[in-house]
């Protein structure tokens, strides 16, 4: 009931006006099928009944009668039919459709009266009526008003026709009443009918409309998460300008510290310390120390312009020697800061202090050094994933002129977030290297620094290295994770080299420098072996605990010991 309510309630002019459309679309299709096949059936009625020479002689009069009287009716048929015949397969307006199902339906309840009528000359029953009245009720669809006047006027005709043949007046008074309960019965029924069809078109408008208010909620939101998109990408677009601003302004910045450094080389702090609070360059306050070395500290500080934490390196110089290492220490930075790749550590500022130490702030990356996971068992594909990750980031950074110099797992920090690793400390090695070289001409000899281990022949050799001093880091760990040892040490004990890789390995480890692949091409090949081998994403190893772990901020700078950098 509550349902019938709720149709009713949404049933107006423009529902009321498409039942009526969709009823006598109904109609038109059904009459298609049905016309031509009636107007085939009262064709052959006409030629069963009509009677035609001896034959008449030997039938009776009411018989005869009876016969004619059925093949005329039918012939009468035969051009109603043709013309329905033709107009429903004719274009005209609604409106003529609209008609033509209930005038259709009326016709043959008149049809069947006036036949029902002529068979009282041979029968006493009405059933040909009763057959046509319920074929009229279900076939074709009548609103009630209709089906009133249709019902009524075959009743009508069918008791006149009662009255005309049946001369039995006990026959009549008995098909009298039969005649006026199936003619309410019908009405009843048809009634019942178009209710039921009123009442189904209009759950089904209900359903249409409020698909159609879902489908405009759905554009509604989609055109929201278009327009909330194209809010992201357009503020991607600025974060991506303003961080090409802020690469520019860094490689401004080198300039202007070359003449600051000259200015401030006579000034010498006395323990080359920060202390926690302070603000540099209005922007980063310090905050606890992480690491020092012999080229000064590295502090954990806060961006006050954006509140995100940092990591602030102190250099300080402490002779003529160093300030000109400091110097192309300047270019080396202002050359990365080209460098745009989320496994690259992205430096944010490169400034002076007011008491002469240079410091760079950066980006603070929270995770676990590759050091730490040395020790467990690594599976082919993973390592060339780890190794792919590595190349990506050196290839974009080969790709603007910087070359790392000191890949190692030290500086190799793995974090839980793609693309799994950050590389650390471009240019750091280069500068300490001239740090540790600047004690004056008596002790300028070529020192071995870093890890001599994860150094290409070249570097050994005190020859200007190019980027495949990278590619060969790269394969030194490469090699350690796969066998548990470096190249050089000795094999005793160490797991053989995974074969599948073993031949990309070897060629990292030439030492001839052009033998060696690019770093982009070696990324390459290991993606393709990691992609083939199904090697989960690297972020998913920064994840796992390490056995002895215990939580605690790992930054972008390790403290180092004995010759390795700060």
């Amino acid at each position: 009931m509550a349902e019938a309510r709720h149709t009713e309630a949404v049933w107006d002019d423009a529902l009321a006006e498409s039942y009526a459309r969709e009823t006598a679309d109904t109609n038109r299709r059904r009459l298609r099928v049905l016309a031509p096949l009636m107007l085939c059936v009262h064709a052959a009625h006409v030629a069963f009944f009509a009677t035609t020479g001896v034959a008449r002689a030997r039938l009776s009069a009411e018989v005869l009668e009876w016969r004619d009287l059925l093949a005329l009716t039918h012939a009468v048929m035969l051009p109603l039919l043709a013309l329905i015949t033709v107009l429903v397969y004719t274009r005209f307006g609604a409106r003529t459709w609209r008609w033509l199902g209930p005038a259709t339906g009326a016709l043959y309840l008149l049809h069947g009266a006036w036949v029902a009528g002529v068979d009282q000359l041979v029968s006493t029953n009405i059933s040909v009526y009763v057959g046509y009245c319920f074929g009229v009720a279900v076939v074709t669809p009548l609103s009630p008003r209709v089906a009133i006047a249709s019902y009524a006027a075959g009743a009508a005709l069918l008791l006149g026709s009662l009255m005309r043949f049946q001369h039995d007046a006990h026959a009549r008074l008995t098909n009298f009443p039969t005649c006026l309960t199936l003619t309410v019965f019908c009405i009843a029924f048809a009634w019942h009918l178009h209710v039921s069809r009123r009442r189904e078109f209009g759950q089904r408008a209900i359903i249409d409309r409020q698909r159609d208010e879902l489908s405009a909620l759905n554009a509604g939101l989609e055109q929201r998460v278009r327009e909330q998109v194209q809010e992201i990408v357009a503020r991607a677009d600025e974060v991506d300008r303003l961080n090409a601003q802020l690469q520019a302004q860094v490689r401004a910045r080198s300039v202007e510290l070359s003449v600051a450094l000259a200015r401030l080389a006579e000034k010498r702090s006395s323990n080359g310390r920060l202390t926690p609070g302070l603000v540099l360059a209005d922007r980063f306050v310090v905050a606890d120390l992480i690491g020092s070395g012999g080229m000064g500290a590295v502090y954990a500080g806060r961006d006050q312009t954006t509140g995100a934490r940092v990591a602030i390196k102190v250099i300080q110089a402490g002779s003529s020697d160093q300030l000109d290492a400091m110097r192309r220490f300047i270019r080396e930075v202002s050359a990365a800061t080209a460098v745009a790749h989320p496994a690259v550590v992205r430096i944010l500022h490169l400034d002076v202090s007011d008491d002469g130490m240079l410091f760079q702030a950066q980006e603070l990356v929270e995770g676990k050094t590759l050091t730490r996971y040395l020790a467990r068992e690594w599976r082919a594909a993973e390592a060339a994933r780890l190794g792919a990750v590595i190349c990506d980031a050196l290839a974009a950074a080969h790709a603007h002129g910087v070359v790392h110099r000191d890949v190692k797992p030290d500086n190799i920090m793995l974090v839980p977030a793609a693309p799994g690793l950050k590389l650390l400390d471009f240019g750091i090695a280069k500068l300490y290297d001239a740090f540790a070289s600047s004690g004056g001409p008596s002790t300028r000899v070529r020192t071995v620094i870093g890890t001599p281990g994860y150094m290409a022949p070249e570097q050994l050799d005190a020859i200007d290295v190019s980027d495949r001093a990278d590619v060969y880091a790269v394969g030194v760990i490469l090699h350690q994770l796969l066998t548990g040892r470096l190249p050089t040490d000795s094999p005793s004990g160490a797991r053989p080299l995974e074969p599948a890789l073993g031949y990309a390995v070897a060629r990292c480890l030439v030492r001839e420098p052009r033998a060696r692949p690019s770093a982009e091409a070696l990324g390459a090949e290991l993606r393709a072996f990691a992609d083939a081998h199904g090697a989960p994403p690297l972020e998913t190893l920064a994840a796992l605990p390490l056995d002895g772990d215990v939580p605690a901020p790992v930054t972008t700078t390790p403290a180092r010991r004995g010759n390795t950098p700060a």
